[in-house]
């Protein structure tokens, strides 16, 4: 469950210019005020998300909440962000899997999304059902390089014209077959960009991640409601994630006025996925390696869908097995099965005391973290040439990070939460994985990313200033 920070005192004639950063959640509202003047946090509120209904009447109570903590304030500006109704659900579809589709992948992600699924090659009768029934909010039309083929994007939007649904499509394929792609598409909302693989092996994802974002502000806020939340924002609105994004690349790059911390991993651990970004080059530090694949981009996103603490609880039983569940819980193999139906079934369910249930949490959140930073991180291998031993890497080398950001409610109730972090850095018995050796854990135990990220938008310095005071290393006193 969230938890709101404790609030700073305002001293009666003291110089304020109180901002409002909101957080529509798929669960809560979670409301944070500013001070960008004093560069502090006043307070924090949550209230249950009512996109059901009336979602400005979540934003009231959790509103109501605040003003219990800082008393009355006028807020300067207010700004907003959204994972409500399930976020940003997007399909991407590419030509080749290790390519164009990995690029359309990497974009969405990079946007801010939820990849519900990605496609390679031409859609066949089969995927055009799959993607009615899954009703994305954006699809994104990849494939071919400029003046490559043409013939699998072309038919792919022949196959996506005859979809039902009203969901917009981006198109950032072979700039050959762009406008004829639009002109198959007509009737639909179609948007044109850049193609994220000009030329082989080249990434341009920033063009297709900047029209995908528009097209959340113009369309998709109004069909989940939130459009009725205009009137009292100043800024509206982006996927969560992305305001997360930021944050991250504030914090680990800086800004003119302030420097950041280096090159950074962070994880977040929820209910259902558990997200992992990552913030630097992630060269090779082996002599004698080279690069297979794409090259990574500099801020990373993963999402793993399966891999949660309540409702993809089973994907972490599934990904870590029973018996490492049962070694780091110290609880019997039968006892562990029977308590993961059991929070599969109750998604609400709290430890609240239990021991059994505590134990089981700290298990699920150290694999949770495993599982999510090994598939975030690069891997190498070792390949036998006609010059000797070579390394081949593919994705990135998070081995020389340093700083490593955790947040989640698994992670923030505990007094494990540096153990249970642990479980992100690189182990010996999977040497060919890329995950960091050694990393200071830093805790966002006030849930303050995506807020950092709104008010990183207008207040740079303030934002990275806010977070290193509030994101502490595990173990550092209030």
């Amino acid at each position: 469950m969230w938890s709101p920070r404790k609030t700073r005192a305002k001293t009666e004639g003291e110089p304020m210019k109180p901002i409002l950063l909101i957080d529509f959640g798929s669960t809560y509202t979670k409301v944070t005020a500013v001070d960008v003047d004093g560069e502090a946090l006043l307070g924090a509120a949550a209230a249950y998300t009512t996109v059901e209904t009336d979602v400005t009447q979540g934003l009231e109570n959790a509103l109501a909440e605040l003003r219990k903590k800082t008393g009355p304030l006028s807020f300067a500006d207010r700004f907003a962000c959204s994972s409500a109704a399930g976020g940003l659900r997007m399909i991407a579809s590419g030509l080749v899997p290790e390519l164009t589709a990995e690029a359309a992948k990497q974009a969405s992600l990079g946007a801010g999304a939820k990849v519900l699924k990605t496609y390679s090659f031409q859609l066949t009768e089969d995927d055009a059902q799959e993607i009615g029934a899954l009703k994305p909010d954006i699809f994104l039309l990849v494939g071919g390089t400029d003046g490559g083929n043409t013939q699998c994007i072309v038919h792919n939007a022949q196959v996506l014209a005859e979809i039902s649904g009203d969901f917009p499509i981006v198109i950032a394929g072979n700039r050959t077959a762009a406008r004829e792609c639009q002109r198959i598409l007509s009737g639909r909302e179609v948007h044109l960009c850049e193609n994220v693989m000009p030329k082989f092996g080249v990434l341009n994802i920033a063009p297709a991640q900047k029209e995908i974002r528009e097209v959340f502000l113009r369309r998709i806020v109004r069909a989940k409601g939130l459009s009725k939340t205009d009137s009292l924002l100043s800024g509206i609105l982006m996927p969560t994630p992305s305001a997360v994004m930021r944050a991250m690349e504030l914090l680990s790059c800086g800004c003119a006025e302030e420097p950041g911390i280096g090159d950074l991993v962070a994880v977040d651990v929820g209910g259902a996925t558990t997200d992992v970004y990552s913030v630097g080059e992630g060269a090779p530090t082996r002599a004698g390696t080279v690069c297979k694949g794409l090259p990574e981009p500099f801020v990373k996103r993963t999402v793993e869908g399966d891999i949660g603490m309540r409702y993809s609880v089973l994907g972490i039983l599934e990904a870590a097995g029973p018996g490492k569940l049962s070694r780091l819980s110290g609880l019997p193999v039968p006892r562990v099965e029977a308590l993961v139906r059991q929070l599969r079934a109750h998604t609400d369910l709290l430890p609240e005391g239990d021991p059994e249930l505590e134990a089981l949490d700290r298990a699920l959140a150290s694999c949770a973290i495993e599982t999510a930073v090994t598939r975030h991180a690069g891997t190498v291998e070792e390949a036998y040439t006609l010059m000797g031993l070579t390394y081949v890497q593919t994705g990135k080398d998070l081995t020389p990070v340093t700083n490593l950001v955790v947040t989640g409610g698994s992670l923030i109730h505990t007094e494990k939460t540096k153990e249970i972090a642990s479980h992100a850095l690189f182990d010996p018995s999977h040497p060919m994985s890329l995950r960091p050796r050694a990393a200071r854990v830093l805790v966002d135990r006030q849930y303050i990313l995506s807020a950092m990220g709104l008010l990183a938008a207008s207040y740079p310095a303030c934002a990275l200033r806010i977070m290193k005071k509030e994101i502490k290393v595990d173990g550092d006193s209030e």
